[in-house]
């Protein structure tokens, strides 16, 4: 909201300035005319001022609307996304996000980091070649976390139609 007070040096500036202007009219003594055109001159200048600061605050308003909406944008388009993850526990005593059956929109499988999707971050689980008494280490790249996990299921994989020679089936374009 614009400041109310910028807007009440406006005001109060414009009219003074016609209140001076008006006891000009009645003037006839140069030296007095003289200071009340400098009376009105700055008169003016508070107005100007005014102006200017209401300006100001209206165009801090509109950077600061312009970043909401983006934020809103932004947090819309992650609430999209993590309803496409579940929190299922991986591997005993480790709990990730991964991605519903059927929500997989061609992606290979994928684990997310518990702890950076409550920050409403997608980072993505890698797995190291370090071993824990027989667990493979796991990071999160964002936030560091490592998980020791055992050899973690994954979904099969949709069938692919193969061929006679085990390759895919070639469609044949005719043209």
């Amino acid at each position: 909201m614009v400041d109310m007070t910028s807007i009440g040096i406006v005001a109060n500036s414009l009219n003074a300035a016609v209140n001076i202007t008006k006891a000009m009219i009645d003037l006839r003594d140069w030296s007095t005319v003289q200071s009340k055109v400098i009376e009105l001159q700055r008169t003016i200048l508070e107005a100007q001022s005014g102006v200017f600061a209401a300006n100001d605050e209206r165009s801090a308003l509109i950077q600061r609307v312009g970043d909401l909406e983006k934020e809103l944008t932004a947090l819309k388009a992650w609430d999209a996304e993590k309803q496409r993850y579940e929190l299922r526990e991986v591997s005993p005593d480790v709990l990730a996000y991964v991605l519903k059956a059927g929500m997989e929109n061609g992606e290979p499988f994928q684990m997310l980091c518990a702890n950076c999707y409550q920050q409403g971050e997608k980072s993505f689980l890698q797995g190291t070649q370090e071993l824990r008494m027989r667990r493979r280490v796991h990071v999160c790249p964002r936030c560091k976390a490592e998980y020791e996990m055992k050899y973690v299921e994954r979904p099969e994989p949709p069938p692919i139609n193969r061929g006679p020679l085990g390759g895919p089936l070639a469609t044949s374009r005719r043209g």
